[in-house]
Parts: structure tokens; sequence; C-alpha cells
């Protein structure tokens, strides 16, 4: 069986878990007998585990095995998922996406770092695009798919399907995925991650990466939270335009996945970059003034696909950051990434408090294309000192 393939079930099922919260909050709430706002703290407790887990699993992917330490997390994020089909309460289940938080933060991270040191670095930006591809297919179903289920089977029945997902991954890992060579214990200590991390941060290029993967997550998925009530305030619609809004990103992306080895054929790495920012300026800009919901979920169709151009790249250059300690590399992007996605709605709230419902928007996406430029600026410097 492809390696490509197994790992995508992994991205698949990781990206899956993260969502399918979203669409049960009032079900949960009513079924657990809690508030609506105790049972929205359900998706922060996958997510919060799932940043804070990636530099510890990383490192121990390096030092342990990445190939051992993904099929550990799918594994327990499997049972995890089974613990919260059958929680009896609000606490256990509260407990059990916690586990499956901390899990989930071992698949996406080492599934790339496996891709980089498999995959040449030619052919490594298609292949990590086909993760990505994964993760958006399973954003883009998991909101529709839980809420269709869950109104109709009950919300028990989604983390049933979520749970024969992950086992079916874990069973195809176990199969298709040698285990790759045990390394020397200095990799699986503190002492030895905390050295490694030393190295990466030391890299010149993640003086730029790193900042980089905080900025998109502050700029475009900051901007998540308010997309509802942007439309609402308009009078554009509510929870259900707003789905089918969020929703349109993933289209973008996975037609960008699609596309990406013409795209770099046809533009090459750097102006593939800074195409991705233009693109992601003008679409945030038609995110800012839309004029109806329809027209807003064609501007983040346009926005998924120009910010993936630019991500996509980074993912890259994530794998290549520090090659003997990859998976602690792509595990700092990562957290980067997810710590940026965290303070992103704060910097928003105030932006549209103090300067309006348009102005912020833009600002991110001048902030995107900034970044685009920059990126493109810094691989061309390099380029030209390694000649």
């Amino acid at each position: 069986m492809p390696l490509l393939l197994v790992l995508s079930a992994a991205a698949f099922v990781s990206a899956f878990s993260i969502r399918i919260i979203d669409p049960l909050v009032p079900s949960l709430a009513r079924d657990l007998g809690v508030l609506v706002g105790s049972a929205a703290m359900l998706a922060p407790a996958y997510t919060f585990p799932y940043a804070l887990s990636q530099p510890l699993l990383g490192g121990i992917g390096d030092g342990f095995g990445k190939e051992r330490i993904i099929k550990i997390c799918m594994l327990m994020l499997a049972l995890s998922l089974a613990a919260a089909a059958i929680a009896p309460n609000y606490e256990m289940l509260f407990a059990a996406r916690i586990m499956a938080g901390i899990a989930g933060g071992g698949l996406i991270p080492v599934a790339f770092a496996i891709i980089g040191d498999q995959v040449p670095v030619a052919q490594r930006q298609v292949a990590l695009a086909r993760l990505v591809m994964a993760s958006q297919t399973a954003i883009l179903l998991s909101s529709a798919l839980s809420g269709l289920i869950a109104a109709r089977l009950g919300w028990r029945t989604v983390f049933v399907l979520a749970t024969v997902i992950a086992a079916i991954s874990f069973l195809l890992m176990l199969k298709a995925l040698p285990a790759g060579p045990k390394k020397a214990a200095t990799g699986t200590s503190f002492a030895g991650m905390a050295a490694q991390y030393r190295v990466i941060l030391a890299s010149p290029m993640a003086k730029f990466l790193l900042p980089a993967a905080a900025i998109e997550g502050i700029t475009m998925f900051g901007l998540f939270p308010f997309v509802a009530h942007r439309l609402e305030l308009r009078g554009f619609g509510g929870l259900e335009e707003a789905g089918l809004v969020l929703a349109a990103m993933s289209i973008g992306g996975i037609a960008y996945t699609l596309l990406v080895g013409r795209l770099l054929k046809l533009l090459g790495r750097e102006w593939l970059i800074r195409t991705g920012g233009l693109i992601s300026f003008v679409a945030m800009a038609g995110v800012a003034y839309s004029q109806s919901w329809p027209m807003e979920a064609a501007a983040f169709v346009i926005l998924g696909f120009g910010f993936f151009m630019i991500h996509n790249s980074l993912q890259l250059l994530a794998t290549e950051l520090v090659p003997s300690a990859r998976a602690s590399s792509v595990a700092l992007f990562a957290f980067c990434f997810f710590l940026g996605q965290a303070l992103g709605p704060l910097l928003y709230h105030v932006g549209f408090d103090t300067l309006g419902l348009m102005a912020p928007i833009v600002i991110g996406g001048g902030l995107l294309l900034a970044l685009s430029f920059g990126l493109a600026h810094v691989l061309q410097a390099k380029a030209a000192s390694d000649r």
C-alpha cells in the first residue's frame, strides 16, 4: 500500500477529530445537562492539548522512531474517540477530548516528517499537498457529516464513526508502515529534545519560518470565529450560511492540491509564493467588502487557494529546517501555527472594535501579501548564497 495513502489517512483522521464537535454543541448541552458555554469548551479541550503536545511528540518521534510514534498516537486517538462515544457524563467526555487532542498532535507533524524522510525534495511539495488535501477534505466533511448524523442518530454515533475511521487507519499503518530504525536514547530524553530544539531555533531559516507560521495562523484562522457574527450584523445570514462560507475555504485548498504540480512548473517556487500572496490579499478584500453570503463564500474559495500556495511552501521548508531532527522541526512549526490561531481571535476582536468590520480583514490580507514577498526574497537570497 502506498506510503502517501497511509499518511493521508492519518491526516484525515486528525483533522476530522478536531472539527466534529462544532455542530454538536447544542445537542451535547441538552443531553449532558450542561450549559451551552460548557459544551463549547469541548472544542478547546481538544485543540489546546493538540497544539501543546506537538513539540513533545515531535522530539519523541525523532528519538524513538517516527513510524512507531505515529502508530501509538493513532491507537491512542482511536481509544480516546471510543471513550468519548460511551462517556456517561460531561467530565468523562471532557477527559476523552483532552486525551484525543494529545494523541492527534502526533499525527500530522510526524506524517509530514516521514514524507520529508522518504520523498526527495523535488517531489516533496506535491506529496505534502496531498496530505493537505486529506486534512482539508476532512474539515469539509466533518462539520457537515457530524451535524447530519447527530440530528438523526445522536451525537454518540458521530464519535463511533470517528472511532471506526481511526481504527481502520491504525490497521493500515500496521500493515503498510514499517518501523524505522530506533535511534540513540539521547533524542528521547528531555535534555536530548531540548538540545534538538536549540539547534532548530539557531537555524537562520527558523528565524523567519516560525514567526511566519504564527502570522499565518493569526491572519487566516483568527478570522473564522467572527464569520457568523459579521454575516448576522450585515443581514446576510446566520449559522448555516457561516458554515457554508467556512467550508468554501477547504474547497479552494483542495483545488490547490490538485494543481500544485502544474503551478510549480509554470511559476516556479518563488513566484508560486508571491502569486499566493497576491491572491490572498485580493480575496481577503473580497471577504471584507462582500455584499452577500454567496459572494463571501466565493471569496473564501479564492482565499483557500491563495493561502495554501503560501502555507504549503512553508510546510516544505519546515521539513528541511533541520533534517536530522525533522519531526521536531515540523512539530515546532505546527506549534507556532496553532499558537497564532489561538492569538488571532483576540487581535481581530480588538481590530473590529477599533477599526470596524472591514479594515482588520484587509490588514490581514496585507500581512499575507508582505509575508509571501518576504518569503520569496529569503529563498532567493538563500539560493544565491548556496551557489
